[in-house]
């Protein structure tokens, strides 16, 4: 693991680079808009500017550590366990992003060996950028961070629905109905990467969803396990960066709560 003054430097670095990125799309107005996996699923030439800005830098910076970001997709030949990475997602909440409603993202963590050790997050339109060394806390403008201790009956509950993948879409509304009828409510913002920052300043006392990728949850798993909450997969697994995942986190209440309803545990 390198040690902290070094990831503390690259955080500083991580966070120039994610305002200089959110400063390219912030103020974006006309796009072309493009599909991946299907019609719900959008890609602008905002998306592959900002990641070619982020690998840009990135690479004069870092040019022995790999790059693995959405807009290339390249998860198959990264071999998470052996390298040091990069893992970017340009622009978190791209359908947001389209739709002008100011709630998207950028993304950057770093990994050794299959571990995040640094990440930021950054929102443009509300000038808030979350960052985290592991072992030294998360930060929200430079404001520590805490999850709530609050229980599913009174906490809000961020979730996303996986409108991507067709199979998942009955699982995904089973959770929802089964959560709505105990939380205090939920919310479905449309960007993890931010879900996850507003977990871990307890804002949302949890979050789920069934299938998100290593980009979406690479930088804030880290700030929602620095401010003493838990994050895994449905099963209860650490989240992989080389696939694809269910995520849910929460403060420790709260996460059992939700683990228990979604694996049907009375």
């Amino acid at each position: 693991m390198e040690d902290k003054s070094y990831l503390a430097t690259l955080v500083e670095n991580l966070s120039i680079i994610a305002k200089k990125s959110g400063d390219i799309f912030k103020n974006a107005h006309a796009m072309n808009v493009d599909k991946k996996l299907n019609a719900r699923d959008l890609v602008t030439e905002y998306d592959k500017a900002v990641q070619d800005y982020i690998f840009s830098s990135l690479s004069s910076l870092y040019p022995e550590v790999i790059l693995v970001g959405e807009e290339n997709g390249d998860l198959a030949n990264y071999d998470a366990e052996n390298v040091k990475a990069f893992i970017v997602d340009p622009i978190d909440g791209t359908s947001n992003f389209v739709n002008a409603l100011s709630h998207s993202c950028v993304s950057i963590a770093y990994a050794e060996y299959g571990e995040v050790l640094a990440g930021v997050v950054y929102n443009p339109y509300k000038d808030h950028l979350y960052s985290a060394v592991k072992g030294c806390g998360a930060f929200c403008n430079g404001v520590k961070m805490q999850v709530s201790n609050t229980p599913l009956k009174s906490g809000l509950v961020g979730f996303g629905t996986a409108v991507y993948y067709d199979e998942l879409i009955e699982e995904t509304k089973r959770i929802f109905g089964e959560v709505l009828v105990k939380c205090s409510d939920l919310r479905r913002m449309g960007s993890a990467s931010i879900d996850l920052s507003l977990v871990a300043n307890g804002s949302f006392a949890c979050f789920f969803e069934t299938r998100l990728c290593p980009w979406d949850y690479g930088a804030s798993m880290l700030f929602v396990e620095e401010a003493g909450g838990i994050i895994t997969d449905f099963s209860g697994n650490k989240l992989p960066l080389n696939k694809k995942s269910s995520v849910i986190a929460g403060n420790k209440t709260a996460y059992k709560e939700l683990f228990d309803i979604i694996n049907n545990k009375k």
